[in-house]
This record gives C-alpha cells, sequence and structure tokens, in this order.
C-alpha cells in the first residue's frame, strides 16, 4: 500500500477492502451481521458499561455505513486516511469546472421564465447526474491507480490532488442536484 492507512477504519470494521469501488450489497449485508452482532437486546441482561459498549459499537457500524455508502462521503473518508482533510482553503477545483457550475446555476435560476420550465429543469438536471456519474466514475479510476499501483511519491501526490479535486467537484455537483430537486418541488407545488 503506498501509505500506511490505520487497520482501524470503516472499512475494516464492514469487512471490505480499502477502495472507491465497493459492492454495496457486501456492505449492506456485512452492516446487518455486524448489527445483529451488537444489537443492544442481546446485551439486556449484560453489565451497564457492556450496554453502553454495545450501543457505542451500533452508533460506530451505523456512521460507517452512511460514510461508506455516499460516494462522495466515501472519498472524502479515504482522502482523510491518507491524512488530506478538506476545507474551505482547498483551491484546486478546474476553473472550467466552475465556470460550467456557474452557467448551470444560473440556467437554474433562469427556469422559472422559460415556456416549459420542468423541461428545461430535466435538461439541467440530466447534465448534473451525467457530471456526477463520470465525476464517480474518474474518483475510482483515481482511487484504483492510488491504492493498487504503488505509485512513486511524484504519482502518489499527483493522484491524491486528482482525488481531492474530484471530491471537491462532487460536493459542487451534489449541491447543484439539491438545489435542482429543490427547484422541481417547487415547481410541481
Amino acid at each position: 500500500m503506498p501509505h500506511s492507512i490505520k487497520t482501524d477504519n470503516y472499512f475494516s470494521l464492514l469487512g471490505i477492502p480499502v477502495s472507491f469501488a465497493i459492492d454495496k450489497q457486501v456492505l449492506i449485508s456485512n452492516y446487518h451481521e455486524l448489527q445483529r452482532s451488537v444489537h443492544p437486546d442481546k446485551f439486556a441482561n449484560a453489565s451497564d458499561q457492556q450496554r453502553r459498549l454495545s450501543v457505542q459499537k451500533a452508533a460506530q457500524i451505523n456512521d460507517a455505513l452512511q460514510t461508506l455508502k455516499s460516494p462522495t462521503q466515501r472519498s472524502i473518508y479515504l482522502l482523510s486516511l491518507f491524512g488530506i482533510e478538506l476545507g474551505d482553503n482547498n483551491h484546486s477545483i478546474d476553473p472550467v469546472f466552475l465556470m460550467e457550475q456557474m452557467e448551470l446555476r444560473e440556467s437554474l435560476s433562469q427556469v422559472n421564465d422559460k415556456a416549459d420550465p420542468l423541461t428545461e429543469l430535466d435538461a439541467i438536471m440530466a447534465k448534473v447526474k451525467l457530471l456526477i456519474k463520470r465525476t464517480i466514475n474518474t474518483l475510482a479510476e483515481v482511487f484504483a491507480a492510488f491504492l493498487q499501483d504503488q505509485p512513486v511519491q511524484q504519482k502518489q501526490d499527483a493522484l491524491l490532488k486528482k482525488a481531492t479535486s474530484e471530491t471537491l467537484k462532487m460536493q459542487f455537483l451534489n449541491r447543484l442536484q439539491e438545489e435542482c430537486l429543490d427547484k422541481e418541488e417547487d415547481l410541481t407545488a
């Protein structure tokens, strides 16, 4: 592995390999199995401490599932495993992407002025979904190269920078998708 990853992480907790590309069925299956093993009802006759530990473990397992089943949260978590914390000071987003986002947001803000607002909104949402799909595919490729190829340090740094940039894009796209869904709700209300 290119960087050392602490073995106490959400991937190991849920019994899946450290990777961006995950098998969601295995994730869910392992989650249910773990939840059954630590369910507080199993500790009804146990000490207060054991019951408390059971509840804490169940919460940790829930957090792991929520984090790993979301591509964006999974990417943020993977980056954190390699010491990269996303913050407001991160400026590694492609200016072309930012311009595209501004144009999509402007189109979204003008939807109400169109002859058929819902059709216009559908077109914007289709673009956003396509961009999300492309970003997910790019993240899968970048993390796969990083985790499997054991690249030299210079390439590791470039791959982590690319993963960071793509993760930030994903956050922008998720917000834009939420704005589209809010607009759709407004139009259909």
